[in-house]
């Protein structure tokens, strides 16, 4: 696979931030799977159990970490989330169709700009997003970006305050193009439980195709 290929590259620099619970990776032009949440989308329990779990393994896997650490750390803390995610803990605003079209017009404005838009899904607590960034822009700037602008435009539509978005969000670089055609099976296989009433599902077939021809 060429180096410009849009999977993760390991003989190339990877931008790392750790300031928070999940370390997040990013690489220029690659593909990034992304899971963003409603505030209240957890119960203050588990997010306190989810806290203990993350303390543990860290206290048995000092740092600096391996990829293979990395990865079962994604594994472990990732998959305990979406669980949870699924259960439809909180509020579940974006049932509601008027902020799941805030949302969409939010991921759409600066798509072909800051990003090329592969796919997402909207569920009612939480966001499934795949996408490739372009020039500079970095997956944290693109995901605040996201996230300030749509939680200003739904807080106004509520007459509301406050966080709507949880500040902690979930990434990974896609690897390679197996781990992508799985990415987009996650994300079409995921409201597969839910009336069509409560979940926006967005797949750039077109694009993912090309991308998968390389």
């Amino acid at each position: 696979m060429p180096n410009n290929a849009p999977f993760l590259d390991f003989q190339s620099d990877i931008e790392i931030t750790d300031k928070s619970n999940l370390p997040h990776w990013h690489q220029k032009g690659k593909i990034q799977f992304i899971t963003f949440r409603q505030a209240d989308s957890l119960p203050q329990e588990r997010i306190n159990d989810l806290k203990e779990d993350i303390a543990l393994f860290r206290s048995l896997n000092p740092e600096p970490w391996t990829t293979e650490i990395k990865r079962r750390y994604n594994n472990l803390i990732g998959q305990t989330e979406e669980r949870l995610l699924n259960k439809g803990f909180g509020s579940n605003r974006l049932k509601n169709p008027e902020i799941r079209r805030i949302v969409h017009d939010t991921l759409h404005y600066k798509a072909d700009i800051d990003y090329q838009l592969l796919a997402y899904v909207i569920m009612p607590n939480h966001v499934h997003l795949l996408i490739k960034s372009i020039g500079d822009k970095t997956t944290p700037q693109i995901l605040h970006s996201i996230k300030r602008f749509s939680a200003f435009k739904i807080n106004r539509y509520l007459k509301a305050s406050g966080k709507f978005w949880l500040a902690e969000s979930f990434d990974r670089i896609v690897r390679n193009k197996e781990h992508l055609k799985h990415c987009v099976s996650y994300i079409t296989e995921n409201p597969r439980n839910l009336p069509i009433t409560d979940y926006e599902l967005y797949v750039n077939g077109p694009l993912i195709g090309s991308i998968l021809s390389i």
